[in-house]
């Protein structure tokens, strides 16, 4: 496949996601959601505490929490009205407090329930005691298709159907688990050599996944990605034949990305290594944002992200990988009235007038000649912004496209050279104008993050 046929593809399968992700959320409420088989205490910033037991043998929420708090050793102390005063040594504060929060079957979404807690615990996919800052919920419970993420038996063959999730996977340390990922899986390269030796197995495209070839590799456990609707019609095919499988997020966000490595991580009782990657992760952001948000810096960066240097592009607005964590360091993205990936006619380019350009694409190589043509060639349009006439056009190829794409473990090493990118005054080093397979050696804070 040559570099032309490659950034076509990967245009359709970003695009494709973006289309397909709308019709994905909707088996959330047609699906059968199974119910926990116990409870959960979450103390915050994903510090959960699982209780497997049948909730049918208790009469109310109150026995539930009662039986949680005992079989972990916890006190447990509740005011006169029924509140929660503490759980353990939390005692609920001015700015967050003790309570039970529920999933309705059918439901992604946490409900607060106040006290007193005579409900039937059978009447809610889970339950979670959370101590809860306000305004914040508790942490992620069950998965994109309403399933629970707890009480899984330990999982020795683990199948992944996106590059993304494959990651994840080998952020954690479980690539001796991994039995089968998708063809576009290219990271990281112990997983790349297991498949090309045929110790993992091939089971289909990225958007295509083969039933047949999921099953031959006989799964404990089938990881998908819900922006494609391939994967959440497979991942109810799965199940009908008992094969546990889970949907994971939408990765959206930086938020939904950790969530995300935290459920893969309960789901195969790997959390320790899942809350290394995610203390990790913050902890590079917030070195990064510490230099962003300075004098030094400079001030806020109006930005256009797309896909390919085309007169009529592909652009990214709000609700997007990219723009969110570009968000994140002092920028404005110049298309955010928009919602996903937006093809916009050649006068909003001028229009928007961005200060910085990214754009992200497979089709060129890493080097100033091919630079230096995309540059000279961009369209008249294009050429009308401050970007252009004050050379801040930036490309993303090779390698690094394919990482900038992915909404993985590496999102610590996406941040920092789009901050550098952003505010290239803030940091030591500085990043050329068109970044591909070398993009480790601009590294500073994340570089030990690329989980290869």
């Amino acid at each position: 496949m040559d570099d032309r046929s490659r950034v076509t593809l990967s245009i359709a399968i970003v695009l494709a996601g973006i289309i397909l992700a709308v019709a994905a959320g909707s088996l959330v409420s047609e699906a059968e959601t199974d119910q926990a088989k116990g409870t959960v205490i979450d103390y915050g910033d994903r510090d959960t505490v699982w209780t497997e037991t049948d909730i049918h043998a208790y009469q109310s929420t109150q026995e539930l929490l009662e039986h949680a708090c005992e079989s972990n050793g916890l006190a447990l102390v509740q005011d006169d009205g029924g509140d929660i005063v503490s759980i353990g040594d939390v005692v609920s504060s001015d700015g967050s407090e003790w309570g039970l929060w529920v999933v309705y079957p059918g439901s992604i979404e946490w409900v607060h329930l106040d006290a007193p807690y005579t409900q039937d615990p059978s009447e809610f996919t889970i339950t979670s005691w959370s101590y809860v800052a306000e305004g914040e919920e508790p942490t992620v419970a069950v998965d994109y298709s309403g399933n629970p993420i707890y009480g899984y038996q330990q999982k020795l063959r683990v199948v992944s159907l996106s590059p993304s999730i494959t990651e994840i996977l080998g952020s954690v340390k479980a690539e001796n688990i991994i039995v089968g990922v998708d063809s576009y899986s290219d990271h990281p390269q112990s997983v790349v050599d297991a498949a090309r030796s045929g110790k993992i197995a091939t089971v289909g495209t990225y958007t295509s996944p083969s039933f047949e070839l999921i099953m031959g590799t006989n799964p404990d456990v089938v990881f998908a990605d819900s922006s494609q609707r391939s994967h959440s019609v497979m991942m109810e095919q799965l199940r009908s034949t008992g094969v546990d499988s889970v949907l994971l997020y939408p990765g959206e966000d930086l938020e939904s990305i950790m969530d995300n490595i935290f459920i893969v991580g309960t789901v195969i009782n790997y959390e320790l290594a899942a809350e290394e990657v995610i203390q990790d992760t913050y902890e590079v952001i917030d070195l990064l944002a510490g230099h962003v948000f300075t004098p030094e810096a400079g001030g806020n960066v109006d930005l256009m992200i797309s896909l390919e240097p085309d007169i009529s592009p592909w652009v990214s607005g709000s609700g997007t990988y990219l723009s969110s964590i570009s968000g994140l360091f002092n920028s404005t993205n110049v298309f955010s009235e928009w919602g996903g990936w937006v093809h916009v006619t050649s006068d909003r380019v001028p229009h928007a007038n961005p200060d910085k350009i990214i754009i992200v694409t497979s089709e060129y190589s890493a080097t100033q000649a091919e630079y230096d043509y995309l540059y000279s060639n961009l369209p008249a349009q294009w050429k009308d912004t401050e970007a252009w006439r004050n050379g801040e056009v930036y490309v993303i190829c090779e390698s690094a496209a394919d990482m900038v794409q992915r909404f993985g473990p590496r999102t610590a090493q996406v941040a920092e050279l789009v901050a550098m990118i952003l505010h290239p005054k803030a940091f030591d080093t500085e990043v050329p104008k068109i970044i591909g397979d070398g993009y480790e050696q601009y590294l500073s804070y994340s570089s030990y993050m690329g989980y290869d």
